[in-house]
């Protein structure tokens, strides 16, 4: 069991066991105001309900009138904890330490308050200090628990690794993303295209690999390290069997409602056994929880791309992204809108060079207690830099990604997964139109 259910287990237990001090704070001569009365009492009711939220409001709406007496602080104290305000649950139970300092069960939650926030090191002072204490053998014994969970989490918090196998076989209808027509014109002359051009459909068999580790330096900081690697080959059209790989190192710090993260990565992408292309970057990004259910991003990424085979292909990418979505237990929704600059390095390449715009939203939902089903949809509106050398006018494009997930959890270590996608371009110069579906399905394992 993690600590987190643990402390959920620990506070439930708690509130049980210590309705009884309630009750005497309700009837201590020194609280006899009726308005403060009424005030814990429906706190208390409506804890004892699990109505959290309504709690922690009412908790919150009184505190500048009752903050300071400890029997409305401690009730406090609970609402906070169970609404994930940390910082709130520990400022109150530190007033609620000031006038009783011998208040065992405060002490108690302060600990596990701690827990939450990850501040093993806080936490485990707090438990070993109450262990000195005169405890019932019940609580002792509840205290040596959450002692040797936070040890167990400790070690967990000071690195992690995971690492994830997969294996898929699908169909692609356009290995070569070729075009629709076998005629094109150009200064008013027809052209037929050649095989190799036109849309070509295969079968393929998809090997990927993926590790994180992660190295926490304090409760609120540590470092993240993604690897991972794709070998996908074709039964019949080799010349486009790909290779890829990328590894993802940076920082991250997390403190109560934002996140913030920084790093760089570098890739590379191999075709028919020969290196393609390559690329180094940065990247930045925020998230901020607006609510318990309601949060925002913003994104940013610079990345220089080399290609080996073509230096006309080399360029710059400069992107920003703002985000926004809804997370609960049993369904994620996610916005993202974007712009996209990515200016050729070689002026004599500049009509690969684009800039485009984007928008995408997707959909996540938990079907049951093993099953995913996710949706995504893009669009992006590309303009090209220059006139394309050969057919004498300038790219206009747009795209369309359509992608559907559904993934089924055996156990903790072993999913099935079925993926199916849809790509539709359509380009101001035909010979770059073309459209595609691609579905795949496979097994993976964690370890």
């Amino acid at each position: 069991m993690s600590l987190v259910l643990r402390c959920a287990q620990y506070v439930f237990i708690t509130l049980a066991s210590l309705s009884s001090s309630i009750c005497l704070a309700l009837d201590n001569p020194s609280q006899s105001d009726e308005k403060l009365k009424q005030i814990l009492s429906d706190i208390n009711a409506n804890l004892v309900e699990k109505d959290y939220q309504s709690a922690y409001q009412k908790a919150e709406a009184a505190s500048d009138e009752w903050a300071g007496e400890p029997s409305f602080d401690f009730l406090y104290a609970q609402a906070a904890l169970e609404q994930a305000k940390y910082d709130e649950a520990i400022f109150a139970l530190e007033r609620v330490l000031v006038s009783w300092p011998d208040h065992i069960p405060s002490h108690y939650l302060l600990g596990l308050t701690y827990a939450k926030q990850k501040n093993y090191a806080q936490a485990s002072s707090v438990f070993s200090d109450l262990l000195n204490a005169q405890l019932s053998s019940t609580m002792r014994e509840r205290v040596s628990q959450a002692l040797e969970a936070i040890d167990r989490n400790t070690q967990k918090l000071e690195q992690s690794f995971n690492h994830a196998i997969s294996l898929a076989l699908g169909h692609d209808s356009n290995v070569n993303s070729g075009a629709l027509d076998d005629r094109i014109v150009i200064g008013g002359l027809p052209l037929t295209l050649g095989q190799s051009s036109l849309k070509t459909s295969d079968n393929f068999m998809r090997f990927k690999y993926r590790f994180r580790g992660s190295w926490q330096q304090t409760q609120y900081q540590g470092w993240r390290l993604d690897v991972n690697y794709s070998d996908q080959r074709h039964k019949d059209t080799e010349q486009f069997d790909r290779y890829q790989g990328n590894i993802r190192f940076g920082y991250e710090h997390k403190k109560d409602d934002l996140t913030l993260t920084a790093g760089g990565q570098f890739g590379v992408l191999a075709l028919d056994d020969n290196t393609y292309q390559q690329d180094i970057g940065m990247y930045g990004s925020a998230q901020y929880n607006i609510s318990t259910h309601y949060f925002a991003a913003l994104s940013s990424f610079i990345f220089s791309q080399n290609n080996v085979q073509d230096r006309n292909l080399d360029s710059r990418i400069y992107t920003i992204q703002g985000s926004a979505g809804y997370s609960s237990a049993l369904w994620l929704l996610r916005a993202d809108i974007g712009y996209t600059w990515q200016p050729a390095r070689y002026e004599e390449g500049e009509h690969y060079g684009r800039d485009y715009n984007f928008i995408s939203g997707s959909v996540s939902h938990k079907t049951g207690e093993k099953g995913l089903l996710s949706f995504k949809a893009q669009y992006r509106d590309i303009e090209h830099r220059a006139d394309h050398p050969l057919f004498l006018s300038t790219r206009n494009e747009e795209l369309v990604i359509l992608n559907l997930n559904w993934r089924y959890r055996w156990s903790q270590a072993l999913s099935i997964y079925l993926s199916a996608s849809y790509y539709d371009k359509h380009s101001s110069i035909t010979l770059y139109s073309y459209d595609r579906t691609e579905w795949f399905t496979g097994v993976r394992y964690e370890f």
